[in-house]
């Protein structure tokens, strides 16, 4: 919050309505962008429904363009309520359940599993690690040492078991807890096979003092199914969590991976939010604004949809077939191609 940029509303010299972003910076495509992570949206329930909501998350917006905030990030108490100002869905969280009885990982023999905590020197490598991580994964926040300190004083990283390999190289860690007979683990962050086994080795290794282990950010199900012994025992809970919007669409664009383009790619969007987004792009060696492109290639969205498809959480095909986006079939093989399969992760709150 020392941090953070807050915006409020009054009436009569007493505050009505806030809106706060944090300065935050993720990774994606492996590269850092910064972000405006939206948070302590309120109205007193006295001024509801009089649009200061609407006006401050104008204003915000607008803010985070001047400062050179591309991409915004949100939690939503209501996915309705956000997707008025230009926000989709883009991540999701995913809770998994293990008997231990009925799962058991060897180790390798490889390397060793080092306890430690954020008190710890050693802590400075598990840092590393989770950067290393963040750089490979699109959606990721990028942390700093305010960040981390937040995440020790929310009692997410008091128990680590930091993987090392036969070099003693950090390689992998996963932060834990107990609670009653299971063990909870909250993250759980691999840079190697090796380092994401032995780890699940060590899981493994309290089969006799836990029944069961819960276990979120730790990867994408097919993944950890493939590795795991008996993914049969596994139970799985997932939750559609953050929103996301383009604050700057030229820049974003500017930015984005676009492969070499034999053809130009036009999109046409709507931001009723932010009406500087508004208008036609041109991508081809460069990105341009034009004032109309030719009807069969023009990609025509409202600027979550347009989200949602360039951070690759939602396919342009789907998009087609819900009418989120209107596009041509061949238009639309051609962004299927183009747009990175990775589905975007985000291990974080606020």
């Amino acid at each position: 919050m020392e941090h953070g940029r807050r915006f409020g509303a009054f009436e009569d010299e007493e505050l009505a309505a806030q809106v706060m972003t944090y300065p935050l910076a993720v990774s994606l495509f492996g590269e850092r962008y910064e972000m405006g992570g939206i948070a302590y949206v309120a109205t007193y329930p006295e001024h509801r429904r009089g649009g200061l909501i609407r006006q401050l998350m104008t204003k915000s917006i607008s803010a985070m363009r001047e400062n050179g905030q591309i991409i915004s990030y949100l939690h939503p108490f209501d996915v309705t309520f956000y997707r008025k100002f230009g926000y989709e869905l883009a991540f999701k969280e995913t809770r998994m359940e293990l008997r231990l009885k009925q799962f058991m990982q060897k180790s390798t023999g490889v390397g060793k599993i080092k306890r430690i905590s954020h008190s710890n020197a050693d802590f400075e490598l598990a840092k590393q690690i989770y950067a290393s991580y963040a750089e490979r994964h699109n959606g990721m926040l990028i942390r700093d040492d305010a960040w981390w300190a937040r995440l020790a004083r929310r009692g997410y990283v008091n128990e680590i078991a930091l993987y090392l390999d036969e070099n003693g190289e950090a390689q992998g860690y996963l932060s834990f807890a107990f609670k009653g007979v299971q063990m909870i683990v909250h993250e759980l962050v691999g840079l190697t096979s090796v380092a994401e086994t032995e780890l699940w080795a060590f899981i493994s290794s309290h089969d006799s003092m836990f029944e069961k282990v819960t276990i979120k950010n730790a990867g994408e199900v097919d993944e950890l199914a493939l590795s795991l012994a008996n993914p049969t025992a596994l139970r799985v809970t997932q939750e559609l969590t953050f929103m996301v919007r383009i604050v700057d669409v030229k820049r974003f664009l500017e930015r984005y991976p676009f492969p070499e383009l034999e053809e130009p790619l036009y999109f046409k969007i709507k931001d009723e939010t932010a009406p500087f987004n508004e208008g036609v792009y041109k991508v081809a060696k460069g990105i341009e604004k034009v004032s109309e492109a030719p009807r069969q290639e023009v990609v025509e969205a409202n600027i979550g949809a347009f989200s949602q498809m360039l951070l690759g959480f939602a396919r342009p095909e789907l998009l087609r077939a819900q009418g989120k986006i209107k596009i041509s079939k061949e238009t639309a093989a051609r962004l299927e191609a183009i747009i990175p399969h990775e589905i975007p992760r985000f291990y974080d709150n606020f």
